[in-house]
């Protein structure tokens, strides 16, 4: 790789670069200006060797894995006046249900009934223990690559929790959502799960992380009058969840 160009400094000199020299061009002669370290060559390369590596993997872990389609849409998107409310967990745990029937959701709009003052689609922050999280990459159920999580009220390991899922960000059409996405998904990765990804069976977290959470209220209506949902024994009551989770922060 070469660059060419004039000095800003002095109009008669020009210069020429690679990544062995610098040679700079005065009075129609080229002279070595500088010369590059072997030390410094092999970082870049191993850098270079590095970054593609790095981007292979997640091209090939992109590959892998499909868009969901059941309310696809209602999932990866968040409308933009949306009302927020800040609330205590146990309210949407407890949050009656907007309709008697799967089908009564539409499949690209979102549930209009209001149940307590909420609806699908409001912005709400809840505070609570993040007890497990999951990739959702199941060949016979899911591969959409949600980061599937479980949230309960207490710090102590149990049963009843409300489900939280962030999207694989390649999957969220809308630019600033993705990578709001991305972001909540690195936070996660770095400081909840110590810069590792969640696995599929899913990375229980027994003491339980105290996190606030912000995203939008979704009813998932596929499993409403099904059987209940939740990974290692822990199970959801409900079908309302914060889908998807736009910022979460460890509280202390």
């Amino acid at each position: 790789m070469k660059l060419k160009g004039n000095s800003t400094f002095d109009p008669n000199i020009s210069f020429r670069t690679s990544l062995i020299y610098v040679k700079v061009k005065k009075d129609g002669k080229w002279k070595d200006f500088l010369d590059i370290p072997t030390q410094v060559m092999n970082i870049v390369k191993s850098t270079l060797v590095l970054l593609i590596s790095v981007l292979c993997t997640v091209h090939s872990f992109a590959q892998k894995l499909n868009p969901g389609v059941e309310r696809w849409e209602i999932k990866t998107s968040t409308e933009h006046h949306a009302r927020h409310d800040t609330m205590a967990l146990s309210t949407l745990l407890n949050l009656p249900s907007p309709i008697r029937n799967r089908n009564e959701a539409p499949q690209n709009d979102r549930i209009e009934n209001k149940v307590d003052g909420l609806k699908e689609g409001d912005m709400v922050t809840v505070t609570g223990y993040l007890h497990l999280v999951a990739m959702e990459d199941d060949p016979k159920k899911h591969r959409d690559g949600d980061y599937h999580m479980q949230l309960r009220t207490s710090s102590e390991w149990g049963d009843t929790c409300l489900i939280i899922e962030v999207p694989f960000p390649a999957f969220v059409s809308d630019h600033s959502l993705s990578k709001k996405c991305e972001e909540v998904r690195d936070m996660v990765d770095n400081h909840i799960l110590k810069h590792k990804e969640p696995s599929k069976k899913g990375n229980a977290l027994p003491k339980g992380v105290k996190v606030m959470v912000t995203g939008q209220l979704f009813f998932d209506a596929t499993h409403l009058n099904g059987k209940t949902r939740g990974k290692l024994g822990m199970h959801s009551y409900t079908c309302w969840e914060i889908h998807p989770v736009t910022v979460m922060k460890l509280v202390k």
